[in-house]
């Protein structure tokens, strides 16, 4: 049996690291911490692998990982950077001869409708080869489901307007593209003892926590460890890395933390 484990696939924001034509100090750098694709993690758990999120990234991701199987995919939300790359995983449904479970909040799946409406109409057998999807809808805000024999609990937030789900599994959660949040997520959160969390940049940004913003919820939420994730590349990490306080720590592309 494969220890239960939480490896970042990606670490980057939205346009990634380094970002085309950028020559800053992060996008130049030869620290392969700084060189970070789009926000991903693959869960391990009881022997099966569980996708967060598969945006345009994924089919180098996986490559880079040696992603055989995957068992199920979790959507937070329907940003590119986020599901760009959905199309990619129609290899583990030929693999598996079976639709791949995908958990995702009803607004989501209402956005999913409109950017891949192919896949809602007929399709022919001879020439539509599309991923396939077996969807599992959370309607409420918050709440939590069965799945592989682990309760996973989830709770809502938003980014920019649109809705954003974080999930939650054993002791660790992971809390991605965050900005307003209702109070009652601490209480979901009360507990746990890793926590991942986004920090994109610096100064201020009306959709996305900033790294002090970041620390802050990570000390609200009181984790013994937290790994920062979907980092821009105003984020260079020998030097963030510096100003962070004992037990919170710079995620980067192929990190493998223990559950």
């Amino acid at each position: 049996m494969q220890e239960s484990s939480l490896l970042f696939l990606g670490t980057g924001a939205s346009a990634g690291s380094p970002v085309i034509g950028c020559s800053c100090p992060t996008c130049t750098s030869k620290d392969p911490k700084n060189h970070r694709l789009r926000t991903s993690v693959l869960l391990t758990l009881n022997d099966k692998q569980i996708l967060i999120d598969a945006g345009p990234d994924i089919r180098y991701q996986s490559l880079r990982a040696g992603l055989k199987t995957l068992d199920a995919l979790f959507l937070t939300h329907t940003h590119y950077d986020h599901i760009g790359g959905v199309e990619e995983l129609r290899i583990f449904n030929f693999r598996k001869k079976a639709k791949l479970p995908c958990y995702l909040s009803s607004s989501s799946m209402e956005s999913f409708k409109k950017l891949f409406y192919y896949h809602f109409s007929n399709k022919s057998q001879i020439s539509n080869y599309t991923a396939e999807f077996d969807f599992q809808v959370l309607e409420e805000r918050e709440g939590s489901f069965e799945l592989f024999g682990e309760k996973f609990e989830y709770v809502s937030y938003t980014q920019g307007g649109m809705d954003v789900l974080g999930f939650r599994v054993r002791n660790l959660a992971y809390i991605t593209d965050i900005k307003e949040y209702p109070e009652s997520i601490f209480d979901r959160l009360k507990g746990v003892e890793t926590l991942i969390v986004s920090a994109q940049r610096f100064t201020p940004t009306p959709i996305q926590f900033t790294f002090d913003e970041a620390i802050a919820f990570a000390q609200r939420v009181g984790a013994k460890t937290t790994y920062f994730t979907h980092l821009s590349h105003d984020i260079e990490y020998s030097h963030a890395d510096t100003l962070l306080r004992q037990g919170m720590h710079l995620a980067y592309d192929g990190l493998r933390i223990q559950l």
